[in-house]
């Protein structure tokens, strides 16, 4: 079913929050499915190639309905005149010419579904990945958020690629097929979408209040937002444990102790992963689990949690109360806030080693005594 309802508000970004959304979602027409840009009278359009004439002349007659890939052919000009030309006589890689042979393949074959996406701006694997293309389209279209093109491919790889594409249904949500829509029309008007395109969640490609963030989406940001020394978890699988003894949230939390605040220090940590990867991390960093309660501080009604649903009996033989956890929890050292999580660092007689093992205990009950103070956490 098609979205024709706005999203609230959901902003990671102080400077990004500047932009209202509903502007952008009024002009896409849902039910008739067009897409009409305002123009300005005043600017000429730059001349269009022949190669781009006849690839936007065959992508908008083949792929249409729900295969449409492009709002409107001024979006396909745009985007054709920022792609590398290729060579008809071998038509790959992220080139017009690899487009362009798709474009007549989803015409001559009728089989739109199969050749559309990769006739379309992202590539979708066949002309160019998904995030190669995008990547490459922000870059010559607006601010890039980082310095190469190496370092933004990688971190677009922690988004959800949904694979199929629809220039209507992927107008929002928080998917890479939604910033490749916005950074499509950004080549034609860069001052309007840029912002919706930024790999930061900015409406319209962010996921409404009230959206359980999932697993997966989660642990795909973080183990690529926070690797190497500013890695939070051991591997996937140990994300996917940590996560699923969270409660979920919601999409637009900031500080509770769930899964939606630290999927948003993970985006966060794409662009300052110094600042935002413990955030993201299992014990929240005193960010995700703020709590009020003097004898409570930064990490560990997070750790405490944690280590109930991994050592459920050895917690239960300790403690009366999830209380009790955080009172003890309280004097263990680095276990106030931004103490700085990281797998690398977690060691000695600190909270980090403690969280580190009950990370490992959901597979591992060996990990409990660890998890509890035992060695090596003395």
């Amino acid at each position: 079913m098609r979205r024709t309802t706005g999203l609230l508000p959901l902003v990671l970004l102080a400077p990004l929050a500047g932009s209202s959304w509903l502007g952008c979602h009024a002009i896409a027409g849902i039910e008739d499915r067009t897409f009409v840009p305002p123009k300005d009278e005043n600017t000429d359009p730059p001349p269009v190639s022949e190669a781009c004439t006849s690839y936007c002349d065959a992508v908008m007659a083949s792929c249409t309905g729900e295969n449409q890939v492009y709002s409107t052919l001024e979006t396909c000009h745009g985007v054709c005149a920022a792609l590398d030309p290729g060579d008809p006589l071998e038509p790959v890689g992220n080139t017009l010419a690899c487009r362009a042979r798709q474009a007549d393949l989803a015409g001559r074959t009728g089989e739109p579904s199969v050749h559309c996406p990769a006739a379309g701006p992202g590539g979708a694997g066949v002309c160019g990945s998904n995030c190669e293309s995008y990547c490459a389209l922000q870059a010559a279209s607006c601010s890039p958020e980082f310095p190469t093109q190496e370092e933004c491919v990688a971190m677009c790889a922690g988004l959800k690629d949904v694979e199929a594409f629809d220039v209507i249904e992927n107008h929002e949500g928080d998917t890479l097929q939604c910033r490749l829509v916005h950074v499509s029309s950004a080549t034609v008007e860069p001052d309007e979408h840029c912002r919706h395109a930024s790999l930061i969640p900015v409406e319209p490609c962010v996921d409404p209040a009230g959206t359980q963030p999932g697993c997966e989406d989660y642990c795909q940001v973080v183990m690529t937002s926070c690797a190497g020394d500013l890695a939070v978890y051991e591997s996937r699988e140990q994300c996917l444990s940590v996560c699923s003894a969270l409660a979920p949230g919601g999409a637009e939390d900031r500080t509770e102790n769930t899964v939606g605040c630290r999927k948003y220090h993970a985006y966060s940590a794409m662009l300052d992963p110094v600042t935002h990867c413990g955030h993201a991390g299992p014990g929240g960093d005193g960010h995700c689990g703020v709590d009020n309660d003097a004898t409570s501080t930064g990490n560990c009604a997070s750790y405490c949690r944690l280590l109930e649903a991994a050592c459920g009996e050895m917690f239960d033989a300790i403690f009366t109360a999830p209380e009790e956890c955080e009172i003890a929890c309280s004097a263990v050292p680095g276990a106030a806030g931004d103490s700085g999580y990281a797998v690398a660092s977690a060691e000695g007689d600190t909270l980090a080693c403690r969280l580190l093992h009950v990370s490992r205990a959901f597979d591992d009950p060996g990990a409990c005594t660890a998890a509890l103070g035992e060695d090596p956490c003395l």
